[in-house]
């Protein structure tokens, strides 16, 4: 079964597994043994048997410890004037259809649907993750809706992730740090050994990380791949608050905006990467460039609301997102009084997240996140106390913790939610309630 009608022959509508976006969700959560379990081989068999493993559009993925979100959503911008774009990233926050997007607008329930039934049609009897079916669905979705370019976002590592199936017209890695141990490995080598996966011969490369580990770089030169490298072949130079310069070898030299929806140094890094990609597909055009910097958004990345305190989101969670985010602190709230609403993971190293935070924050409130990942509170707070963090409290909801640091920050203070990309999810649902439901 190919998963297209014969020509000139309608294919009659196949009757729905399910009628609404939802119960696919919940079905394919329950339908996989493990929520993640990478390689290639299911989901390559199922892309194949739907006709996507040769899409007609230029792919660039995206990979990298941290950045990779950022990197993906400055592609889209950057590219939203000049083509029809598809962009697959993930988690989602508050609604799963942030992950499909098209020409800068989420996928509707209705092509999701059609595109979860075609897979179940096509899969047979092979059992897929929930990310593999949204990997499928996504490609599915973009061929249907005729972009002309997808960025796709690598869910986990990158060699044996579902997004790799997909040869890449040109691949970003933005850094490599220590996370997902349990599946990547425990150093800087072995990490980036993975992430380089997603590299191809005789195909271009960019590596955002300013010291990538000798197994990326040795990874790519046996392949062949056209690597460029953040500080060798392109340059991301701060100017000043609000302007950065990007030049390139054999390139541009432009004097660019800040992006004031992605703050921090190392987005200068993220935007210099995505820069380099679009100029090694041969879309890498000033204009687009400029107005894209300055106006992109993305939620926790140092997300900012007055919400009725002032609050920012943040999605930290490892080591090096954690010290960025205390980088963020000192430069953008020196001197406020900073209240933290945190929870994380349990394959997380929290240890060495909460290291460079312990100074920061006048009070800590900890809270369980709904998820079968979620690290149980107990084992959070023995952390907390092991780090020796002020005040810590611990709260049987997220409501609770909630109100107690606004309680904490009044006027003066700021209220930071941090630890995953779920807590930063939770909380902006819970932001949406009535204010009587979350508490002041």
């Amino acid at each position: 079964w190919t998963g297209r009608p014969a020509r000139g022959r309608p294919e009659p509508a196949p009757p729905m597994r399910f009628a609404t976006l939802d119960e696919w969700l919940r079905w394919q959560q329950q339908l996989h043994t493990t929520s993640i379990d990478l390689g290639l081989e299911r989901i390559r068999t199922v892309a194949r048997r739907l006709e996507l493993l040769a899409p007609d559009c230029t792919v660039l993925t995206v990979a990298g410890t941290n950045g990779k979100g950022s990197c993906a959503a400055l592609l889209e911008a950057m590219l939203r004037p000049q083509a029809r774009v598809g962009a697959y990233t993930s988690p989602h926050f508050t609604r799963y259809s942030e992950r499909v997007r098209i020409d800068a607008r989420e996928a509707d329930d209705d092509l999701l649907c059609a595109a979860f039934e075609q897979i179940e049609r096509a899969r047979g009897a092979i059992s897929l993750s929930f990310f593999e079916y949204g990997t499928l669905a996504a490609m599915w979705a973009f061929r249907e809706r005729a972009v002309e370019v997808a960025v796709l976002e690598v869910g986990l590592g990158g060699r044996m992730d579902a997004v790799n199936v997909w040869d890449a017209d040109a691949a970003v890695i933005t850094s490599i740090g220590i996370d997902h141990t349990e599946w990547l490995g425990h150093t800087r080598l072995a990490i980036g050994r993975e992430k380089a996966g997603i590299l191809r011969p005789d195909r271009p490369a960019v590596c955002g990380d300013p010291r990538p580990p000798e197994s990326l770089l040795d990874h790519a030169a046996r392949l062949g791949a056209r690597l460029r490298r953040l500080g060798v072949d392109f340059h991301a130079e701060p100017l000043d608050g609000e302007t950065w310069r990007y030049r390139a070898r054999g390139g541009p030299d432009w004097t660019l905006p800040q992006p004031p929806g992605l703050p921090g140094a190392v987005q200068l890094h993220n935007a210099a990467s995505a820069l380099t990609a679009l100029a090694a597909v041969g879309r890498c055009e000033e204009a687009p460039a400029r107005t894209a910097l300055a106006t992109v958004r993305l939620t926790g990345r140092f997300q900012t609301l007055d919400d009725p305190v002032d609050t920012v989101l943040d999605i930290a969670h490892n080591p090096d997102s954690a010290l960025n985010l205390a980088r963020n602190l000192r430069r953008y709230r020196p001197g406020r009084p900073l209240h933290a609403v945190f929870s994380a993971l349990r394959d997380k190293d929290v240890a060495r997240m909460l290291a460079p935070l312990c100074a920061f924050f006048d009070s800590w409130q900890l809270f369980e996140v709904d998820s079968a990942r979620a690290m149980p509170l107990d084992t959070l707070s023995a952390l907390a106390e092991a780090c020796g963090l002020a005040g810590a409290a611990a709260h049987d909801s997220l409501a609770a913790a909630a109100a107690a640091a606004r309680r904490r920050a009044g006027r003066d203070g700021t209220v930071v939610v941090f630890g995953s990309a779920f807590t930063v999810g939770a909380y902006l649902a819970l932001a949406a309630q009535p204010a009587a439901e979350i508490g002041s």
